[in-house]
Order: C-alpha cells, then structure tokens, then sequence
C-alpha cells in the first residue's frame, strides 16, 4: 500500500509540472528518471520488502507473505530480465551523469547483476555521441577563433576516436604556425553541464528516497563533479600532474601535454598519445594468441570465463598474475627458439614469432603505484581511472588520459589516509574508527548516529582496502551498505576520502576484470 501511494503521488507531482517541464530540459529530464525508475525500483523494493523486512519484524511463512531466499532470488532474476534493457535503452537516451554512473558500475562484475553488466560494459568507450556530424569541429574552429586563433586546424578527423560522458575527442593536425604536430581535440557538448547538474540532483533526490545512505557521498561526488566542464582547468590539471608524475614515471607512464593556448572552456587542445584502450590492447593479444594456437578467440575466452567461473582458475594476487604471466610469455618465446623456429628453418615455412601476452599484472602494479605517488606524495591525483581512460601504448607504457576530474587534498588529509591505510593493514578497529571520526586534521571528520566501530571499521575497509566476504559478510554491494546503514546510520560522510575510495573501487575493478584480486591497503603500505 505504502508503495503504491508513493506511485501514485509521484505520478500527481508529474502532472502537475508536466507543463513547465515542456520549457525546462532540466525538469522533464527529471520527470523522465522518475517516470521510468520509480515503478522499476518499487518492484525491486517490493521483493525485499518480503524478503527481508517482514521477516525481520516477525510476519510467519505461513501467511504466503514473506519470501524465502530462493524465491526472493528467483524473483529478482525475473526483474533483471524483465527491466535490464528498458534501463540501459533510458541510460544511453539521457547519457549524463546516468552515463557516468554506469562507466562506474561496469568496472565491478560482482556490482551488478549479469542482465545489467552486459550493456554498462559498453559505455567505457561507446558511449552515443551528443552531437550531430561536424558539430564539434564547428564548435572547436569557433570557440578558438573567438580566443584569437581561427586557423589553429590544418586537418579535422571527422569521426571520434573517443566518446565521453560531457564530450567527444577527435584527431587533428595543427597548421605551421602551431608546431605542425598531430593532436588530439577534446569538445564538450553543447548544454551538457546543465544536463549534469539536473541529472545529480535527480539522483539525490532518488537517494533520499530510496537509499539515504548514498547522499553525503554523492553530494561529494557532485561537488568534484561540476568542476569538469571548464577545460581549461583540465588543461592546468594536466600541467600539474604531469610535473609531478613524469619526472619519477616517465618510463612507465605517458600523460598527454595540454597546448594551453588553444585551450578553451570549451575545447582542449593536447598532444596526441599513440595507442589502444587497455581492454583492447588485452583482448588483441589474447586473440592473437588464440589464433597461434589454432582456436578461436571466442572460444578460447569462453574456456577462459567458465574455467573462471568454476573456480578452476582461483582468483591471483597482482604479484602472482605478474610472475604467471611472465612465465608464459617466456614458455612461448623458448618454444619458439626449440621448436618453432627450427621448424621454419627445415621446411622452409615463414617463421612468425609467437605473441606474447600483456603482463596485466604489472600494468596493476603501475596503476597502483602512480596513483599512490599522486595521493601521498603530492596529495593531486586523477579521481576517475576507469579502463577507458587507461591506453596501451606501442612501446609497452601506459597512456593516462582525462583529468577532468583532479581532486586536491591537503597534508592534513594524507597523513590522515596513511594512518588509516596502515590501521587497516594492522586490523586496527578501534584506530580505523578514530581516524574516520575525528575531525580534520587528525582524521576525516565522518559522524554516525550510534559510532559503532564495527560499521566504522568495515566501511573503511570496503571503501580503500578490500570487498571480501570476510569484510561483507557475503552480501552483494547494496545489502551491505543497507546493512551497515540499519546498524549505524551515517550523519556526515568523510569527504576528504570520497575520491580517494572512489579510486581505490576503481581500480579494484579493473583488477577483478582479470580476475586479479587487490589489497589496495597492502599495495599502498610503503606509501603510506
């Protein structure tokens, strides 16, 4: 009944400012989320309701209202069948920060359910362009001749060779007079910062709703967020990371140089990076070893997942992944020198040396060791390394791209993460608590209702260390928020640490993409 007179207000207040909404992209963008999301999540609350909540309130089986586990899970199988692609076809319509969203959840395949991760897998470099044909290069030409430079391009590549969430990246050349160098042009869409900012309060709003314990750090997120649609910050983002990357990482890492006086608010002008999205350059070698051993890549991926799946290849430590790799790479190479080549030699074949795979294993410990010099050496760091902003370069480094979303903290606050990475490490519960709750500089200033060190000590853990079922109990990534919500209700999240954890999730998931368990704890203890 409650959800239903929940449904049905939702649906008066839609009417009633269905008609300004016809004026205000922002509003009918809103009513849109709310039109669609709503009754889909109402269903999905309705079977945890049974499942869980009367239960807990002591309602019998016998009265054919609770549902028992198997038919709670049974039931939600039936949603995501039923709603996956009506979600994804909203996602891709709305893009926004829906789209973000999304980008975000695909890094995890233990986030979201199968029917739903298939398509969020998409959006780390499909995403729908926002702008018709030529659109950009207009916006760019236009944007820089108003800065003083109307013939910065000498050549234009009409079609991009990356898809953002705010924009599009397209090659170009510039003339004589600007070096005559090939770079890339970054271009945000038309209006897209008003569609963000109307699309994070709606899921605010939702949060209030729906899942209170995700406000504080979304309001975080929102605030770091906003920041992302001046370019030109990014451009001073890119000049100030790579003075402090560069000089240590050079030879593992490559962070494209901003041509700052062809950057805009709008456009962003940087020199071009060679190469491939990580996942790519991944796949192109496994398919190519594939095709060595005489199967198809298909089919060698399948064997891969169920062989994954069946607990057959158990889940390695980045090290371990590092040190298996390596020793296969030289299996392939010494059997070519023994056999292969031989072979070539006496029957006078061509000799084709076979491809080696990508260390994924050390491309990790690169990520994490990068990230952990921009967090506690110099306390800039970039807050979203997704797999689309990960490139595979020709020569084996690592190309970093879009800093849009640079978070600066303070020493106070890096001490304070250093402590508190070394207190988890230690399974200090009682230090891990203090730290989230004491106000800065001495920690991060979270508040909860009871300060229940527990809760305190297992977010901290799932945020910037691991997601292991010691720390989750087994629960999926919403039971245990809701869990640790019903036993200690957060009153003000540790902002300072939002981005940090935000990292430390991301780049967990590229890990667990592989089937590479991290302890970013454990990784970032010399740093620390």
């Amino acid at each position: 009944a409650a959800l239903r007179l929940a449904g049905a207000g939702a649906l008066c207040s839609t009417a009633g400012v269905g008609a300004y909404a016809q004026h205000d992209d922002g509003t009918a963008r809103s009513m849109t989320f709310w039109y669609h999301a709503f009754p889909v999540w109402a269903q999905y609350r309705a079977v945890q309701w049974r499942n869980r909540d009367l239960a807990r309130i002591g309602i019998p089986t016998w009265t054919g209202l609770v549902l028992r586990d198997d038919d709670a899970d049974a039931a939600y199988e039936r949603l995501h069948e039923r709603h996956a692609h009506k979600v994804r076809d909203l996602v891709f319509d709305m893009r926004g920060f829906y789209f973000k969203n999304a980008q975000m959840l695909s890094t995890r395949d233990d986030f979201v359910p199968r029917q739903y991760l298939e398509w969020c897998k998409l959006t780390q470099d499909k995403a729908p362009t926002e702008m018709g044909p030529g659109e950009a290069e207009a916006i760019a030409r236009a944007g820089l001749a108003d800065a003083g430079h109307p013939d910065a391009f000498e050549w234009w590549e009409e079609e991009p060779c990356g898809v953002a969430s705010i924009g599009q990246v397209h090659r170009a050349r510039l003339t004589r007079a600007y070096g005559s160098k090939d770079v890339v042009v970054k271009v945000q869409a038309p209006g897209i910062e008003r569609k963000f900012r109307s699309d994070i309060r709606t899921c605010i709003d939702f949060c209030r709703l729906a899942m209170p314990q995700h406000v504080p750090p979304l309001e975080e997120i929102e605030r770091q967020f906003l920041t992302e649609f001046d370019y030109r910050e990014e451009a001073k983002n890119l000049e100030e990371v790579r003075r402090n990357v560069m000089p240590r990482w050079s030879k593992k890492v490559e962070i494209p140089a901003p041509v700052r006086q062809l950057c805009t608010r709008e456009v962003l002008v940087m020199d071009a990076i060679p190469g491939v999205k990580l996942v790519d350059g991944i796949r192109a070698s496994f398919a190519e070893l594939a095709v060595a051993a005489g199967v198809s890549p298909e089919e060698l991926e399948r064997v891969q997942k169920e062989k994954i799946e069946g607990g057959v290849l158990a889940p390695r430590s980045v090290r371990a992944e590092a040190a298996a790799t390596r020793r296969a790479n030289f299996g392939l190479k010494l059997r070519d020198v023994l056999y292969r080549r031989p072979l070539a030699f006496l029957t006078g074949g061509r000799y084709v040396p076979s491809p080696c795979l990508v260390n994924v294993g050390e491309v990790l410990q690169v990520m994490l060791d990068v990230h952990a010099d921009e967090i506690f050496n110099h306390g800039v760091f970039n807050g979203d390394p997704h797999p689309g902003n990960i490139l595979l370069m020709p020569d084996g480094r690592l190309g970093l791209i879009d800093y849009g979303q640079v978070k600066r903290v303070n020493k106070g606050a890096r001490v304070a993460y250093a402590k508190l990475t070394l207190a988890i490490l230690a399974e200090d519960k009682e230090e891990v608590a203090r730290l989230l709750r004491s106000d800065p500089p001495e920690g991060f200033g979270g508040k909860s209702r009871l300060n229940d060190v527990d809760v305190a000590y297992r977010l901290c853990v799932f945020w910037n260390d691991r997601d292991t079922p010691d720390v989750t109990g087994g629960l999926n990534l919403q039971e245990f928020i809701d869990e640790m919500e019903a036993r200690d209700p957060v009153r003000v999240a540790p902002l300072d640490m939002v981005m940090i954890s935000r990292v430390s999730v991301l780049l967990r998931g590229v890990a667990n993409a592989f089937n590479v368990r991290l302890r970013v704890a454990k990784a970032w203890a010399g740093y620390a």
